[in-house]
C-alpha cells in the first residue's frame, strides 16, 4: 500500500510538470504570436503569460521537490524489503 501511494504521488508530479511545461509553450507561442504581429504595443495576452511563467517556474520546482522526495522513499522502502 505504501508503494502505489509512492508511485501516485510520483506519477502526480510528473503529470502537473508536463501541464506546467505545455502552459508554457502555450505562452511562448502567444508571445511569439504577439511579437510578429503587434507594433510596438505590448499586448495584454503577451503581458499575462510573461507575469504568469514565475509562477509556473516555481509549480515545476514544487513538483521536482516531490518526485525526488516520493523517489527517495521509494527506494528506502525497497531496500528495507530486501534486508
Amino acid at each position: 500500500m505504501a508503494i502505489s501511494s509512492i508511485t501516485s504521488a510520483m506519477n502526480t508530479a510528473l503529470s502537473s510538470i508536463d501541464r506546467t511545461s505545455q502552459r508554457v509553450a502555450e505562452i511562448a507561442e502567444n508571445v511569439s504570436y504577439g511579437i510578429e504581429s503587434e507594433t510596438g504595443k505590448s499586448s495584454p495576452l503577451i503581458t499575462s503569460g510573461i507575469a504568469e511563467l514565475p509562477l509556473l517556474k516555481h509549480q515545476i520546482a514544487a513538483n521536482v521537490k516531490v518526485f525526488e522526495t516520493a523517489d527517495s522513499l521509494y527506494n528506502t522502502l525497497l531496500s528495507q524489503r530486501r534486508r
